[in-house]
């Protein structure tokens, strides 16, 4: 990937720090009896909340076999659960100038803050979210130049934005990849590649979430840059070259 790479990716997950965060004047010092009377504060609301939506989805459940009923001891386990991930992910992400402003990552983590961190996170978000879109910018305008010379299929089928890779199947010199769309903004659910070399796989393709793709032309071949997501890996890499493509859509069973 020569624009929508790993640390872009990563660094798209820096833009919306500052989201949902309150001002709140007991954030400036550390105490533990205010984080305890926060997080079960937080805590009643989410029950308060699940317990609703549940009883909205009981009363409106036409089989009653196939509904869950709340439970209070697994909701209190996805509140903690989530706030412990919450808290992990900012003690990694945010910059240390930051968290040495932030007297408890715990009071933050559940979205209270004082003003002058507010204001910094804010201005951290917005920085990554500028560089964000103009990396964007560059590949859109890149694309625009060069889909000139890429043939018409291509330029209308080939982005597989939230889909998932199912299977990939190998014939002779062809590699043909299956997706699910049900999550995707196309109706292409097979993308074959003819006379292929792989260039670049950071792992099996199966079962990996398709993110973002960039398409080169390089001499009389296709380049195709795909940034890929597995639980168990994370991001991955994914170039492979092609002197032909064809896809297979939904519409071709009709």
């Amino acid at each position: 990937m020569k624009y929508f790479t790993k640390e872009w990716y990563e660094l798209c997950q820096k833009t919306s720090f500052y989201l949902n965060l309150e001002e709140e004047k007991q954030a400036e010092t550390f105490s533990e009896e205010y984080f305890q009377q926060l997080y079960n504060n937080e805590l009643n609301s989410w029950l308060e909340l699940q317990e609703e939506i549940s009883s909205i989805l009981e009363s409106n459940d036409d089989d009653q076999n196939e509904y869950e009923p709340f439970n209070k001891n697994l909701a209190i386990k996805q509140f903690h659960d989530g706030f412990i991930y919450n808290k992990h992910r900012l003690k990694n992400e945010l910059p240390e100038t930051i968290l040495n402003q932030i007297a408890d990552i715990r009071v933050f983590a559940l979205y209270k803050a004082t003003r002058t961190v507010i204001s910094a996170v804010t201005k951290f978000s917005e920085e990554n979210e500028r560089s964000v879109t103009a990396t964007s910018a560059e590949y859109r305008k890149y694309f625009k130049e060069a889909s000139s010379s890429f043939e018409k299929d291509i330029v209308e089928n080939f982005g597989f934005h939230d889909c998932t890779i199912i299977k990939s199947v190998q014939h002779d010199r062809s590699l043909t990849l299956h997706l699910d769309n049900t999550g995707g903004f196309t109706d292409i659910e097979e993308v074959t590649f003819e006379n292929y070399q792989i260039i670049k796989q950071d792992g099996l393709l199966e079962d990996s979430w398709w993110l973002y793709n960039e398409v080169y032309k390089v001499n009389d071949n296709y380049e195709f840059h795909v940034l890929l997501q597995k639980s168990e890996m994370g991001l991955m890499d994914f170039i492979i070259c092609a002197d032909q493509v064809s896809f297979k859509s939904n519409k071709n069973h009709e």
